[in-house]
């Protein structure tokens, strides 16, 4: 059991590694493509462990924290931070946007992973099917009281009966259902053993949330701002009954149909990405979840057991987080970079005091927040593993 944890771990970071590496790639492809003097390519930071001299001059460094990030030295934008410009005035729109082009290539191939691996993960849930057979009941449960029992097949419920042997409308209907109708006694149509009859079943009442893009009455501000465009939580009480249904491969389904029917699904999948990576902006309470990359391998090896196919999914969205943390406009990061280039790009001058002053802030603040969030992870780890 230990070797199999350890041996997950090992893939986890090895999974965290690639990600890293994708992203300093699309730095480094499209600085290549754009003729800049590309000097060093090197996967995280610190003291370097592994490095050589490639035939086109450049050195690549596996460097001895490989999982907090990488970096790519590129001789004339390292120039723009190191060396006082001769005249204030703005460069050309083009040399511009070739920079902003090199800055936003990294978290953009990590957006290209994160689609590709939600399509893959998308194809492969594609050729399944839920169907509303009953697969697990949870003890105590309003499903084990009512009598419902494994392999009971709802077919019906208030007035509406399933037509087909398998409809996906009715069983998002079924869950509708019960769902809208917390703590009120609905009535079921079960099939057991070639003969039908109905139970009546009160759902329990749960809490949860669901996302909104109207903004908090007492919002205000940018707060407000952000709920519009990102959406914020709202509390609202559904019902459960405490069964899990039957999920089977759907029979003779062409490959060709999957890769189709996957198309939608990546969107929806991505969707729910967006959301739960946008989500700790608007609400507060969340941000308590932010994490590095020790929670993220714990969390990735605590839940093995969904399948590689979950895990596929898992690393969409570090992937996709990546891309969006790079993005945010703060110094020091891809997306502070951006910032200031777009600056100098409306404003037609160079702001070169206030962008070094900003990146030796940034840098400070980001190496605080990283040892935070790194300690606060060890000390989840820990406390976790004592329960």
């Amino acid at each position: 059991m230990l070797g199999e944890k350890i041996l997950f771990m090992i893939s986890a970071l090895i999974g965290i590694g690639i990600l890293i590496l994708v992203h300093e790639f699309g730095h480094f492809w499209v600085a290549r493509k754009l003729k800049f003097n590309v000097q060093e390519f090197s996967i995280g930071f610190g003291p370097k462990l592994l490095g050589w001299k490639g035939k086109d001059g450049i050195l690549y460094n596996l460097r001895l924290f490989a999982f907090f990030g990488g970096f790519v030295r590129i001789k004339e934008i390292e120039d723009d931070l190191l060396i006082q410009p001769e005249s204030p005035k703005a460069r050309s729109g083009s040399e511009i946007f070739r920079r902003i082009a090199v800055i936003a290539a990294g978290p953009g191939a990590n957006i290209l992973l994160a689609i590709f691996l939600l399509f893959i993960y998308s194809a492969w849930w594609a050729g399944f099917r839920t169907v509303p057979e009953i697969a697990s009941i949870s003890e105590g449960s309003p499903a084990e009281k009512a009598g419902l029992q494994v392999g009971d097949y709802i077919v019906g419920f208030a007035y509406l009966r399933q037509q087909l042997p398998y409809s996906p409308n009715f069983f998002r209907e079924l869950r509708c259902y019960i769902a809208n109708n917390p703590g009120k006694p609905i009535r079921l149509l079960v099939r057991r053993d070639f003969r039908e009859f109905v139970v009546t079943i009160v759902p329990n009442r749960k809490e949860g949330f669901r996302v909104v893009h109207t903004p908090d009455p007492n919002a205000k501000g940018l707060t407000r701002f952000l709920q519009r465009i990102f959406g914020r939580l709202e509390k609202e009480e559904f019902g459960l009954i405490g069964v899990a249904f039957k999920t089977e491969p759907i029979p003779a389904m062409p490959f060709k149909e999957r890769l189709i029917q996957a198309f939608p699904l990546t969107w929806e999948n991505i969707l729910d990405t967006w959301q739960r990576i946008t989500l700790p902006f608007t609400q507060p309470i969340l941000l308590r979840e932010v994490s590095g990359p020790i929670r993220i391998v714990y969390e990735v090896v605590a839940h093995r057991w969904l399948g590689v196919m979950e895990q596929v999914r898992v690393f969409a969205l570090i992937s996709f987080a990546l891309a969006f943390i790079n993005l945010f406009p703060f110094p020091i990061l891809d997306g502070g970079r951006i910032l200031f280039l777009l600056i100098e790009f409306i404003g037609r001058r160079r702001i070169y005091n206030l962008e070094v002053k900003a990146n030796y802030v940034g840098l400070a603040l980001l190496v605080a927040l990283l040892l935070f969030v790194t300690f606060k992870d060890l000390y989840f780890v820990l406390t976790r593993g004592q329960q």
